[in-house]
């Protein structure tokens, strides 16, 4: 696994000791990748992502989510993929012809031939609303569902399984699903150590083959106040917990493969 950063801001100035443990950075310092981006640019994004070797990436805002693009463009390239998506927000709008946003990549990522299914856990039901194109290999769980869905993991394998249909697994995460963290586009209400648990299950079955982070909370100012120092330093505790996960979980070899936990 290498892990690496996608500098889209000076947000991981600001988290040392995760900047410490990253193999690789990639600065995208150009104009037009905030909140919405055009086709072109994304496609100079991936042109730039070719030579990037990092599997696990740190992206920065969820103003930046629809990075994730790119990256599982190129592993759905590959062969059957499964996109596992945690995400207060179901990033399924329309949006202007040419353009890619992050509350639009989903819509995106369904097109990919190579993607199988996209499932999209932890949106806040009073806010989600399906809409009616919504195609059947996307599956979208509110918090509460999940949850009450959660024991099966352990109790109806035959359930995620039929769920993670045959194929590799791309794992997406806006920090903006969890109860306990401070984003710029609010909290969510699934607690971290749940979330590792089922990803635990998940990779003991199928391969992961690329993660990407985002939802990191960014100062208002060029330097951030007391308040915002300490969301920033939760915020990395989070993303020091996962990175642990994935060194500790091995989960980027195949089942069966040098595998040491489930």
């Amino acid at each position: 696994m290498r892990v690496g950063l996608l500098e889209t801001d000076e947000t991981f100035v600001w988290q040392p000791r995760l900047a410490r443990r990253v193999e690789c950075r990639l600065r995208l310092d150009m104009p037009g990748l905030r909140c919405m981006s055009s086709l072109e640019t994304l496609a100079v994004v991936s042109e730039r992502l070719k030579n990037f070797p990092a599997n696990f990436v740190f992206m920065g805002s969820g103003a930046f989510h629809h990075l994730a693009l790119p990256l599982i463009v190129r592993q759905a390239a590959k062969g059957p993929l499964n996109v596992l998506i945690f995400d207060r927000h179901l990033d399924y709008f329309s949006v202007s012809k040419g353009f890619v946003s992050c509350g639009s990549w989903i819509r995106e990522v369904v097109k990919l031939p190579g993607v199988r299914r996209v499932v999209v856990i932890g949106i806040d039901e009073k806010t989600v609303s399906l809409p009616a194109s919504l195609p059947p290999k996307v599956l979208v769980l509110t918090a509460q569902a999940w949850r009450s869905m959660f024991p099966r993991a352990g109790n109806n394998r035959s359930y995620w399984d039929a769920v993670l249909s045959a194929g590799n697994i791309y794992l997406s995460i806006d920090k903006d699903v969890f109860s306990t963290v401070a984003t710029d586009w609010g909290a969510g209400e699934l607690p971290v150590g749940e979330v590792l648990t089922f990803l635990r299950w998940c990779v003991a079955r199928r391969r992961l083959v690329g993660v990407d982070v985002c939802g990191e909370f960014v100062p208002r100012g060029p330097w951030p106040t007391l308040e915002e120092r300490k969301l920033i330093a939760h915020n990395e505790r989070i993303n020091l917990a996962l990175y642990w996960f994935f060194q500790t979980s091995k989960p980027f070899v195949a089942p069966g493969v040098g595998r040491q936990r489930s």
